[in-house]
């Protein structure tokens, strides 16, 4: 399941899959990352929705956990001084998120010509979410979402410790290995 869900990702334009450091795989997608300018101000927008997936081979369960980011900020000089800044953060199960969206202004600062539109995004999280589901239930596992981290029980937790995966490239790693099969980066 672990290589199908890596090839999922690499042959992907909308999300990318890699090994995770607290969890076996970790999924991302930037929906905007977008920096602009108004007649006098700087704008800054960035959404990034990402997973957290965990592989209960003994139980052939795949648990996925959301995570979406978004923060925006703007300094600007008129009509009066401002400076402004949000940040969002949810962890847990995304039951239906779909938005859209559109930003104009100047893409360098003072240079007329550059008016137009800076950033656009659509982002729906069925259509991030559905393929890893029909991926794993396609292959006789289950998918199901979490809303708090993964902590496996003891007993996985030393099967666990015996497979070990390449944080480079996902490769499985021989008990006791120093340095990965495949792409041959030390293992910690």
């Amino acid at each position: 399941m672990r290589e199908r869900l890596l090839a999922l990702g690499a042959s992907s334009q909308l999300i990318t899959i890699r090994p995770g450091e607290d969890c076996d795989l970790y999924l991302e997608r930037t929906i905007v990352d977008a920096e602009y300018y108004g007649v006098a101000s700087k704008e800054k927008l960035k959404k990034q929705y990402s997973a957290k997936i965990w592989l209960v081979e003994e139980e052939r369960v795949v648990k996925y956990r959301e995570i979406i980011e978004e923060q925006s900020s703007s300094i600007g000089v008129l009509p009066v001084p401002r400076l402004s800044a949000e940040k969002s953060f949810f962890k847990g199960k995304v039951l239906f998120k779909k938005e859209m969206g559109v930003g104009v202004g100047f893409k360098k600062p003072g240079d007329p010509s550059s008016f137009g539109k800076v950033y656009q995004y659509d982002f729906d999280v069925t259509k991030i979410r559905g393929p890893v589901e029909e991926l794993v239930e396609a292959n006789g596992w289950k998918f199901e979402q979490i809303i708090m981290d993964y902590r496996p029980s003891k007993r996985a937790t030393s099967a666990s410790q015996q497979a070990s995966y390449c944080g480079e490239c996902g490769t499985q790693l021989p008990l006791g290995a120093a340095f990965c099969t495949n792409c041959g980066r030390k293992v910690n």
